[in-house]
């Protein structure tokens, strides 16, 4: 996911921005996940900073830590809309667990119950 991201990013015009999707059962797994998918991206493109130019970004940059266990979190992801075909570019690479991509299906084909 990384190397295709940045090779876009690197290259926007060759072709529109991938749609890529991380999958898994955690909430919590899927928040580390792209968290850590963002540092690197970060990573990536400070190595064509200048040392003073990231001296002066260290100093810029907050630190928040979260102390939520995303997987009791509510309210974990409720920036995403309903169907599937609503999500745009912004929302990917898009990190979300199982049962999220499930509620994109019964939304995006009107399915009123789930049957295991």
């Amino acid at each position: 996911m990384l190397g295709i991201q940045r090779t876009w990013q690197q290259y926007p015009d060759m072709g529109p921005k991938p749609r890529q999707i991380f999958v898994t059962r955690s909430r919590l797994l899927a928040t580390k996940v792209e968290e850590d998918f963002e540092r690197l991206m970060a990573s990536l493109v400070a190595a064509e900073y200048s040392p003073e130019e990231l001296h002066r970004m260290g100093k810029d940059a907050e630190h928040d830590v979260e102390f939520v266990d995303q997987d009791d979190n509510d309210q974990w992801r409720s920036d995403l809309p309903e169907r599937f075909s609503d999500l745009s570019d912004e929302h990917f690479p898009l990190f979300i667990t199982y049962d999220r991509v499930r509620m994109f299906v019964f939304s995006e084909y009107s399915i009123s119950s789930f049957h295991q």
